[in-house]
C-alpha cells in the first residue's frame, strides 16, 4: 500500500484533526511558535499534536535541524494531500453527526449582533439535534468573516461581500433579507421623506463593520454627501440619539427590532432606491454540507415563525416590510 494511503486511513480512522491542522500551520509557518500564535494554542500544545501524529503514523514529518523547519520527503507528501485529506474527514465527521443527531460534540455558529438579540436563543433551541453544545458567538463584520476563515467558529451568518477566493474558500448560501429603513425622531414634526434628509441633521454608524459601510452607501444613493453629526458603533447607541432628537439614521428592520422599546418614539420610513442586506450562511467546501442544509432550513424555519408572530405584534409596519422584501426572489 503506498505511503499516503497509509496516512489517509488512519487520519480517517481516529478523524484527529488538530494534529492534522497543526502539522499544516507548522508547515506553513516553517516555525513552531507562529503556528501555534495562528491555531490560538500554546507552543507547548502545537509542539504535542505534530510528535503526536508522527507517533501515530510512525514516520517524522519535519526535519528539526534546520531553521525554518523543513519538511521530510514523507511531510511534503502529506503537505500536497492535507487539504483533501481534512476535506474528506471533516465531511465524514458531519455526515455521521447530522445522522446520529447527537454525534458532534459542539458546534460553533458566529452571527450578527441583531441576529444574536432577535433570533439567538430560538436558533440555540432547535440547533441542539446537531450537536451535544451549541456555542452562539456574536459580532459585526468584519469580525464574522474572519472569525470563520480562521476556524474560531464551524458555520457563520454574515452578508456580502466576501473575501470569497484564495486560502480558506468557503460557499455560501442566501438565508434572507433585512430592508434598510429610515429612523426619524418622533417628535420631529410631520414632513415629507426628501425634506428630513436634505434639511435636517443626520446620525450614523461606524464605517468600521460591513453594516456601516453599507449604510453609508445607502446615504450616498439619497444624495448625502455631508458628514453625520454623530457616528456611532452600536444600534442601541444610535437609537438613543435619534429618540432625543439628534438626528435622523438609516439602520435595518432586524436592528430595529433589537431595540423595541425605541419604537415608540420613532417614525419608520421605508429607504427608497436601497437594496435590503442580504444575510448568508457561510460553510467549508467539502466539509459541512449536511449540517449547513440543515443549520439553513433551521433558520428560515425561525425565521418565519417569529416574522409570523412576535415581530407581528411588536411592529406591524416592521414585520410588513421585512415579508414584503422576503416574499421577492429578485430582492
Amino acid at each position: 500500500m503506498l505511503l499516503i494511503e497509509i496516512i489517509y486511513y488512519k487520519l480517517m480512522e481516529s478523524l484527529d484533526l488538530d494534529r492534522l491542522h497543526a502539522f499544516v500551520a507548522v508547515a506553513g509557518e516553517g516555525h513552531v511558535s507562529a503556528a501555534a500564535r495562528r491555531l490560538g494554542i500554546s507552543q507547548p500544545a502545537a509542539t504535542a499534536r505534530i510528535r503526536r501524529l508522527e507517533m501515530d503514523l510512525g514516520i517524522l514529518l519535519f526535519d528539526r535541524a534546520t531553521r525554518p523547519m523543513a519538511l521530510t520527503e514523507a511531510g511534503r507528501l502529506l503537505m500536497a494531500r492535507a487539504p483533501r485529506l481534512l476535506a474528506e474527514a471533516r465531511s465524514l465527521h458531519n455526515d455521521l453527526a447530522v445522522f446520529g443527531r447527537v454525534g458532534r460534540e459542539r458546534l460553533r455558529l458566529g452571527l450578527p449582533d441583531s441576529l444574536a438579540e432577535i433570533m439567538g436563543a430560538e436558533i440555540a433551541s432547535t440547533l441542539t439535534g446537531l450537536a451535544r453544545r451549541i456555542e452562539l458567538k456574536s459580532g459585526t463584520s468584519p469580525w464574522i468573516e474572519s472569525a470563520f476563515r480562521d476556524r474560531d467558529v464551524d458555520l457563520a451568518i454574515d452578508s456580502p461581500p466576501f473575501r470569497n477566493r484564495g486560502r480558506g474558500r468557503f460557499d455560501v448560501e442566501t438565508l434572507f433579507h433585512d430592508p434598510l429603513l429610515i429612523a426619524i425622531p418622533g417628535s420631529w414634526p410631520r414632513g415629507t421623506l426628501d425634506s428630513v434628509i436634505r434639511e435636517r441633521n443626520f446620525v450614523a454608524y461606524s464605517r468600521s463593520s460591513k453594516f456601516g459601510t453599507a449604510c453609508s452607501l445607502a446615504m450616498r444613493r439619497l444624495g448625502i454627501t455631508s458628514e453625520a453629526r454623530f457616528s456611532l458603533d452600536n444600534t442601541q447607541s444610535l437609537l438613543r440619539f435619534v429618540q432625543a432628537g439628534y438626528g435622523w439614521a438609516i439602520t435595518s428592520a432586524f436592528c430595529l427590532l433589537q431595540s423595541p422599546s425605541a419604537l415608540q418614539d420613532l417614525t419608520i420610513r421605508i429607504c427608497p432606491e436601497t437594496p435590503p442586506r442580504t444575510l448568508c450562511l457561510l460553510y467549508r467546501d467539502g466539509e459541512s454540507e449536511p449540517i449547513a442544509r440543515t443549520a439553513a432550513a433551521t433558520f428560515r424555519s425561525v425565521f418565519h415563525r417569529l416574522l409570523a408572530s412576535p415581530w407581528k405584534r411588536l411592529s406591524p409596519e416592521i414585520a410588513r416590510v421585512i415579508r414584503d422584501v422576503n416574499a421577492n426572489p429578485d430582492s
